[in-house]
């Protein structure tokens, strides 16, 4: 995703009525949401994806993941980060937590 499309939707999810106060929240200067809207720059540094991560309620590993995919130089690396963040992403089943792999963890209270 476009670091611009990030910008939007911290605002939107904030409910802000410009790019400069989303600017302010997320950190970054408000001449930087022109410089992103305007793809002069592509992504978003990894305080600022962490920080978008927080406020949207997402994991800081996915956000990160998508921009490392939009910093891909080559299709090769960006399928690689696509790959790493199906890998990633797990949804329980059912409301059933995912299967372990055949690990387990023994927990003991003594």
């Amino acid at each position: 995703m476009k670091s611009y499309n990030w910008i939007s939707n911290v605002r939107e999810k904030l409910e802000l009525d410009s790019d400069n106060k989303a600017a302010i929240v997320i950190g970054i200067h408000r001449s930087a949401v022109s410089a992103h809207k305007r793809e002069k720059v592509k992504y978003l540094s990894e305080p600022q994806c962490e920080k978008v991560a927080e406020i949207l309620g997402l994991s800081v590993e996915e956000v990160l993941i998508d921009q490392a995919m939009e910093r891909a130089s080559t299709t090769k690396s960006r399928e690689a980060w696509k790959k790493i963040k199906e890998a990633l992403i797990v949804v329980p089943r059912d409301g059933i937590e995912p299967p372990t792999r055949g690990f387990s963890i023994l927990c003991s209270t003594d």
